[in-house]
């Protein structure tokens, strides 16, 4: 009998840039959920956000010298409609690195308090909508921007509106 409900740890970060680590990151706890909150925006910017049956959710898991955070996919199967196994398996290749999603490098350096990992998601994902905006003619460049900026729209409205309202935009 298949298994109705299983998760898929899907990582803390694009697999080829550098990330916190336990033990050397200054600010690490504060760092690595940030890192795993913007990797979380940076997949629903590719995938698109989850169908019924999957959510997306941080993960803290245990370590022998600390806890570290990642983004676990959560599926139940009962739910699918026929888009899992696709969804999924974008999920799965993930990202090799931020600009792929349409984000800059995220400076964690400016992350020391808790309260100000909200903020700083947002912002991250303003500034990644920007990147990926159209040009005065509607178009994308790269087109591979259109669907990232699209489903990052409709996934983060109020980055949306903190990203193109008036005076938002860099000159």
């Amino acid at each position: 009998m298949a298994q109705t409900n299983w998760t898929l740890d899907l990582g803390g970060a694009p697999s080829n840039e550098d990330c916190a680590q336990i033990g050397h990151t200054p600010n690490f706890a504060i760092v690595n959920t940030a890192e795993a909150m913007l990797y979380r925006a940076a997949l629903i910017g590719v995938a698109g956000s989850p169908p019924a049956g999957i959510s997306l959710r941080i993960k803290a898991n245990a370590h022998d010298f600390g806890t570290y955070r990642t983004v676990e996919a959560s599926v139940d199967n009962e739910q699918d409609d026929g888009s899992h196994a696709s969804y999924l398996e974008t999920l799965e290749t993930g990202i090799a690195f931020w600009h792929q999603a349409g984000f800059a490098p995220p400076e964690f350096a400016k992350l020391t308090a808790s309260d100000q990992l909200a903020g700083f998601v947002l912002d991250a994902v303003a500034s990644a909508l920007r990147i990926t905006r159209p040009t005065s003619t509607g178009a994308f460049f790269p087109e591979s921007s259109g669907p990232i900026h699209r489903n990052l729209n409709a996934a983060f409205p109020e980055a949306a509106q903190r990203a193109f309202s008036e005076g938002s935009l860099p000159c």
